[in-house]
């Protein structure tokens, strides 16, 4: 009975095991088989995205060769070469802006360039030029056409849904402007990339942006798509727009008034003559933002070029050319912004003729810079003469009574048509003179300095 007894337990602890076991392995197979399921879940998944991603990437490629048509038969420029098209990560496009601008300007012509903006007043002098170039770009590009790689470039989407709504396909449409451009045009013979004239170079970036933002509303206002609409407002109300509202008006100004100014100006040419008007003026392009913003000066039977300015003084022994340039109607402008207001800034800067300036290291480290401009009349000078000593006036203070007896002629109208004004700060001397439609500007060292370009520079005037 106990042999018996103790055979039953045996048996049902074999069986309680048996059945113990056979739960945990069941348990483990499910535990695998849910796994598994999973697996199988997530691959579905990751099949799907991909499969979505290739159609969108396939929509993509689709729009870009409907968009292309429709941008070589608007602008009536032909394809010479399919378009290279390059994935760009946002995060990136602030170092490539930083390379494009050391491939342009040395460390020390940029360092110049600043230096001689500062010392004229356009920019602060807490701002660092580059930094701010940088961020401004960073902030408004929205995609670039690369013309030394020739290359239209885009920011990475992970997704490949772009060219879904009004806005992006509108900005292709302006990019692939540029492709056209640069396959039928000698961009290399613009003054795109003059590094002592803004003014022409301004000029020649309105004539290539306008373009491309006058063929760019011609595209948005043939294909747009009203459903849209929301997907065009959150990508719109998604830019920042901290940057430029914070920045310069100097640098504010150069950045928009390609794409604004430009704009109009590629359509006046447009009104008057067609795609073969803006062809034309690739050929022959404006030299001066004054004949952008004043179109019937570049239209015209003769165009209102730009008056050479010549800074005429021989330079002291030992002195250093750090940067020439000129600013023009849209510098001057940018000048009185902050002052004076949109409206009457332009109005003061509109009878600008033409101007030079050019900033020198001296042999004893400090600093001279000469600023002649002249004007189309008198009256045009006087205006210019009399907001540029407010703006002074604001930045330096009370003029210098004591400087009167260096100028000649002397301070404040002592003959006809010769008026001066002198400043002493920050142990430099300014002066600020006109003479008939010619304003002269020097920041120097001391008093003898300014007493012998003074009577250099003033022979001429």
């Amino acid at each position: 009975m106990a042999g018996a007894a103790a055979t039953l337990v045996v048996l049902i602890a074999c069986g309680v095991w048996n059945r113990q076991n056979y739960l945990l392995e069941l348990e483990t197979q499910m535990a695998l088989l849910r796994r598994d399921l999973q697996s199988v879940s997530l691959k579905n998944t990751d099949l799907e995205r991909e499969i979505e991603r290739m159609k969108n990437l396939a929509f993509e490629k689709q729009t870009r060769r409907e968009i292309e048509t429709a941008m070589s038969r608007m602008r009536e420029l032909p394809f010479r070469k399919p378009v290279r098209y390059r994935r760009m990560a946002k995060g990136d496009l602030r170092a490539f802006i930083l390379s494009k601008l050391r491939a342009q300007y040395t460390a020390e012509e940029f360092c110049n360039y600043e230096l001689a903006l500062k010392r004229i007043g356009l920019l602060p002098r807490q701002v660092n030029l580059q930094d701010a170039v940088a961020d401004l770009l960073s902030e408004q590009v929205a995609a670039l056409y690369d013309t030394d790689a020739h290359e239209l470039c885009s920011f990475a989407d992970p997704a490949g849904g772009g060219l879904r709504n009004n806005f992006q396909r509108m900005i292709l449409a302006h990019e692939l402007v540029h492709a056209l451009q640069d396959q039928n045009f000698e961009f290399r013979a613009l003054a795109l990339r003059a590094k002592n004239n803004d003014d022409a170079a301004m000029a020649a970036a309105a004539l290539v942006e306008g373009d491309a933002s006058y063929q760019m509303g011609v595209y948005l206002r043939e294909n747009y798509r009203a459903q849209e609409i929301l997907g065009d407002l959150q990508l719109l109300f998604s830019q920042r727009t901290d940057k430029v509202l914070s920045a310069p008006a100097y640098l504010r100004d150069t950045l928009l008034f390609p794409y604004q100014e430009g704009q109009i100006f590629a359509a006046e040419l447009h009104a008057g003559g067609g795609n073969a008007a803006i062809d034309a003026a690739f050929a022959n392009p404006p030299q001066s933002t004054e004949q952008v913003l004043h179109p019937e000066k570049f239209l015209g039977a003769v165009r209102d070029a730009p008056k050479a300015v010549a800074l005429t003084f021989k330079a002291g022994p030992l002195w250093k050319k750090l940067h020439e340039n000129v600013l023009g109607e849209l510098g001057i402008r940018s000048f009185f912004f902050d002052l004076l207001g949109v409206e009457e800034a332009a109005r003061i800067a509109e009878g600008w003729g033409g101007d030079q300036f050019a900033l020198y290291e001296t042999a004893t480290d400090k600093w001279v810079l000469v600023w002649k401009s002249v004007w189309d009349t008198e009256k045009d000078a006087r205006e210019f003469f009399d907001a540029l000593e407010r703006f002074y006036r604001e930045r330096y203070g009370a003029p210098d009574p004591g400087a009167a007896a260096i100028s000649n002629p002397p301070q404040k109208k002592a003959t006809p048509g010769a008026d001066a004004v002198f400043f002493s700060v920050a142990n430099q001397r300014q002066a600020l003179m006109i003479r008939g439609k010619t304003v002269l500007f020097l920041d120097v060292p001391d008093i003898k300095m300014m007493q012998l370009l003074l009577s250099q520079l003033t022979r001429v005037m």
